[in-house]
């Protein structure tokens, strides 16, 4: 305590001095309990009704635009994944189609050359039969025509 006294003599530091600082540091932490803490609380609480709600606002707007954005990504892909099944469906179809439109024409190919060769063999079988003919024929004409069996 000896030291403390001679530190404030030698600053010329009084009991007086000593006590009006404790009376201004009483006074401000008065004044802060007293009027800056809730001057601080109003301010706060301002903050609370109006910033942050718009703040909180404002992220659940982010994130809503994000989502819909997520969404539409989402749809796009989703669509075109359709789309490509569609296009492989109707790919798939017109190859089984395309299949039996040639398999089809291929019998039908195959049925032509079998009636053309019947019609074929039937117009040498008729040919083979008129040339007999003709030569009964023949005959008989010249039979007919001399009067006479002719052999």
């Amino acid at each position: 305590m000896e030291l403390v006294t001679k530190i404030f003599e030698t600053l010329e530091i009084t009991q007086l001095a000593l006590v009006q600082m404790g009376i201004v540091i009483a006074l401000a932490f008065a004044l802060a309990v007293l009027l800056v803490r809730p001057l601080l609380d109003t301010f706060d609480e301002r903050d609370n009704l109006t910033v942050k709600p718009m703040e909180e606002s404002r992220r659940m707007l982010a994130e809503a635009h994000e989502k819909a954005r997520f969404y539409e990504e989402e749809l796009q892909r989703v669509f075109f994944e359709a789309v490509a099944k569609k296009r492989a469906a109707a790919d798939e179809v017109s190859r089984a189609e395309k299949k039996r439109v040639e398999a089809t024409a291929e019998e039908s190919n195959k049925k032509l050359e079998e009636i053309k060769s019947g019609i074929l063999a039937e117009k040498e079988a008729a040919a083979a039969s008129l040339r007999a003919e003709i030569t009964w024929l023949s005959r008989q004409i010249a039979e007919k025509v001399l009067g006479r069996q002719v052999a």
